[in-house]
């Protein structure tokens, strides 16, 4: 006679194994499955892996539903074996031995010691090559789940629209429908596909921050976000829907910010009425750290921390990551409110529904003798050069001082406070493959050419005064023998490579710590860079502009005076081969910017998908329009558009709208282009956008090639908004189709008529 329990019979439905573990769980064991404990508050790196057990084992007597390890420090070895002992010790000493989820983070190649680092998302959205940012997350994926991560944190679809905002290159930008195919590469990725069915070599997708967090008030991280519902129905949420619905995904976390007025963590309507009923979610959610106690103490909507814990509960929030500062309590809060139990039972449920999912009733444990071959693979490194190479913007090459002659010999110079920085982005460990610039160019040059490196200045660090972040500028007195040096080497090159831009201190997430700052209120480059363009300028060599970091800089003198700029958001650890290449021609330049770049903070909101009345009047002291459009990048050929072609200029609204334009390569060389397309609703009943992305393609043409370039609408899908009584409406009348290189570098338009 089989005694072995439903529960643990593979074959059996998963959510008939569910029922059966859940209906002989305690109290205490159904609460240990909601809470959470993180490695990173345990004495790991400094007492090893026995360490590690010592201090979460006192929470492990009944189990625990996730288990954090965030930016883990240890080898890819170390890191399986941390993993495996804390899985065996579940199975071992809980009465039902059931498995912890792992959580890590994975916005850019998991967050881990050597494992592959790559560009950071605003650089992945600057490729606009999906199918290429869905191969990056599929081997973050694999390296996170060889090393015992289940679940990332990833991927940030707030829009970045504020570029004071110090986490704006976790954003994959500022348009929605670019946020929205990138969110969807990147949930493919991670979970193995679109059927949500992650297995055993992927992982779940938690999409952040479930909702409307990236659109802070003054760009300052924890800010109010005051959003319109129609930005809020058309704009901020229809990323994490599409990634729901067509991606099926397993995760999601809540986000910081109040959504109309109502904290996401403790909020009903977004966490179950239009997460669970209306989308069809069928994951679980996590909260951000910290956040359910914040319900109390910061947002004020609970009365007792007990009151913020029983309010995300019901709200639909399904794990209290990272130390259960809130969940904790669960046991003696539902012992005075037993009509929580519920709540507390739907949500044990969907934790145990995932751990069935992923396979670790049968096979918690990780093969140790495979992460090597898998952690940091030369397949995988190709990748992350790959994407590094497509996501270099070309922003202005006058003169075609770019490429750089290779074998035209003599002196170059590679100066700038980033030429030989090796920082990768705010969210990575560690990495001893990471290559600067300098490295990159040193390598790709002839031994014959001399190359000269000067920092000439450095940007400024962030010290603490004892109660807060504070920059620590150099004077020009300080560093004027460095910018001599730094002019000295370029009075000697042929070409001068002006490597500029900040670092992940001076731009980075402002942490719920008191004092910690990390977003800007201006736009500029911090400490003497500006001066030493003008000086490295004044020398009459071609200068070259670098831009290196987190965010876009805004120097109109340097846009107007620079014979060439490069903008890279940090491309991770091929940062070095990726712009060397783009540098001496070996590779064509196809990246686009996912943001607009405005001249400064004072512009701002500065995004291109506003009204058109946003823009009807100047600032009297401002030049008119951004320093860059979204969606501009140039390229070493040229391209020339043909006329849009449609099927039918009369369409009814439930059939496809269908259309095509022939692009030309009429430069040199090969080259890659983003053909854009955007529209404009000629006449509808609320105040639509000027101007909508609705479409792109990135095609590679030959020199002399031409290509018919297709797109079909859906017009109730891609036309609607939400109208007057507050419904998504897709309205009868006319359309201006717009098809171009950019926002602005619009090549041919045509208009049609749904009915």
């Amino acid at each position: 006679m089989n005694t072995k329990p439903l529960f643990k019979d593979p074959h059996a439905p998963i959510d008939e194994r569910v029922k059966d573990l859940l209906s002989g769980m305690t109290l205490e064991e159904k609460v240990a499955q909601v809470c959470a404990l993180s490695l990173r508050d345990s004495t790991a790196e400094e007492e090893g892996l026995a360490g590690i057990v010592k201090a979460v084992r006192s929470g492990l007597r009944h189990g625990i539903g996730q288990i954090e390890n965030t930016f883990d420090p240890r080898s890819p070895v170390e890191s399986v074996r941390e993993v495996n002992e804390l899985q065996r010790l579940l199975q071992q000493e809980t009465r039902w031995g059931i498995p912890a989820l792992i959580g890590s983070e994975c916005a850019h190649g998991h967050a881990a010691h050597n494992s592959t680092v790559l560009p950071v998302p605003l650089a992945m959205a600057s490729s606009w090559n999906p199918a290429l940012v869905e191969q990056a997350f599929d081997l973050a994926a694999r390296e996170a789940r060889a090393r015992g991560a289940h679940e990332a944190h990833t991927p940030v679809l707030d829009l970045g629209r504020d570029p004071r905002w110090g986490r704006l290159e976790e954003t994959f930008g500022e348009d929605t429908y670019l946020v929205t195919e990138m969110g969807l590469a990147a949930v493919a990725g991670l979970q193995g596909g679109r059927d949500g069915t992650p297995g055993t070599s992927h992982i779940i997708a938690a999409p952040k921050h479930f909702a409307g967090y990236g659109q802070v008030a003054g760009g300052r991280n924890f800010a109010a976000t005051p959003i319109d519902s129609r930005t809020l129905h058309d704009e901020v949420l229809p990323p994490f829907e599409a990634v729901v619905k067509r991606g099926r995904t397993l995760g999601m976390m809540a986000s910081h910010c109040e959504v109309e007025g109502v904290p996401a963590h403790g909020n009903p309507w977004l966490l179950t009425e239009l997460l669970r009923t209306q989308w069809g979610f069928q994951g679980y959610v996590v909260s951000d750290y910290n956040d359910v106690p914040r319900l109390e103490f910061f947002q004020h909507v609970a009365a007792t921390a007990e009151d913020a814990a029983a309010m995300a509960l019901s709200a639909g929030l399904d794990v209290d990551l990272p130390v259960s500062q809130a969940y904790g309590g669960l046991l003696e809060i539902v012992r005075r409110r037993p009509e929580l139990e519920a709540h507390l039972e739907r949500s044990v449920a969907r934790v145990l529904r995932l751990k069935f999912a992923l396979g670790l009733f049968e096979n918690p444990l990780i093969d140790e003798s495979g992460v090597a071959r898998v952690v940091g693979c030369a397949e995988h490194v190709e990748v992350a050069r790959r994407l590094a190479e497509e996501a270099v913007v070309l922003l202005k090459n006058e003169n075609n001082v770019l490429p750089i002659d290779r074998a035209a010999g003599g002196t170059v110079a590679v100066l700038g406070p980033n030429a030989a920085s090796r920082q990768v982005g705010n969210y990575t460990v560690s990495n001893d493959r990471n290559r600067s610039l300098f490295d990159g160019i040193r390598a790709a040059l002839p031994q014959s050419t001399e190359v000269l490196h000067e920092a000439g200045c450095q940007i400024p660090s962030v010290g603490w005064d004892g109660s807060q972040s504070v920059l620590i500028e150099a004077s020009l007195v300080d560093e004027a023998d460095s910018i001599d040096r730094a002019v000295e080497a370029a009075k000697r090159s042929r070409v001068a490579i002006l490597c500029l831009g900040g670092t992940t201190e001076t731009s980075r997430e402002a942490f719920y710590v008191d004092g910690i700052k990390g977003d800007r209120s201006t736009l500029n480059l911090l400490g003497n860079q500006l001066e030493l363009f003008r000086r490295v300028h004044a020398t009459g060599t071609p200068v070259v502009v670098v831009y290196m970091g987190g965010r876009a800089y805004s120097e109109p003198e340097i846009a107007d005076k620079a014979d060439s700029i490069l903008n890279l958001f940090y491309l991770g650890q091929e940062t070095g081969a990726a712009v060397a290449g783009v540098l001496l021609g070996d590779v064509n330049p196809s990246g686009k910017l996912p943001v607009t770049v405005p001249r400064s903070a004072g512009q701002l909101p500065v995004y291109y998908a506003q009204k058109a009345i946003s823009f009807y009047k100047d600032y009297l002291d401002e030049a008119s329009g951004p320093l860059y459009w979204f969606g501009h990048g140039l390229s070493y050929t040229s391209f020339r558009y043909g006329e849009i072609v449609l099927e039918q200029s009369d369409v009814a609204v439930d059939d496809e709208v269908q259309f095509s334009i022939t692009v030309t390569n009429t430069g040199s060389r090969s080259g890659a282009e983003v053909v854009q397309v955007y529209f404009r609703d000629c006449v509808a009943s609320v105040v639509r956008p000027a101007k909508l992305l609705v479409r792109f393609e990135k095609i590679v043409l030959t020199r002399g090639e031409t290509r018919t370039v297709n797109f079909t609408l859906n017009p109730r899908l891609d036309l609607s908004f939400t109208g007057v009584e507050m419904q998504r409406v897709c309205e009868v009348g006319e359309f201006e189709l717009m098809i171009g290189s950019s926002s602005e570098d619009i090549r041919a338009t045509n208009r049609f008529r749904l009915r």
